[in-house]
């Protein structure tokens, strides 16, 4: 009771989309810190993927050998 979480990974997760990573998850971490206000912040470990990008069929030149 009284107590709000604030997080924001908009501007993490918006920076990061454009070169195609994906938010999968967040797992929060005992580490919690009091900063001189009184408010409390926790570290989270943020996991991010990205799909697999197609490999190129390397494409095999035919050799000619002229006789």
């Amino acid at each position: 009771q009284g107590v709000e979480v604030q997080t924001d990974y908009i501007p993490l997760l918006n920076s990061l989309a454009m070169y195609g990573w994906q938010l999968t998850c967040v797992l929060p971490t005992p580490i919690v810190k009091t900063n001189r206000e009184g408010n409390l912040s926790t570290k989270q470990i943020v996991f991010l993927q990205r799909p697999s990008l197609p490999q190129k069929a390397k494409k095999k030149e035919s050799k000619v050998n002229n006789l």
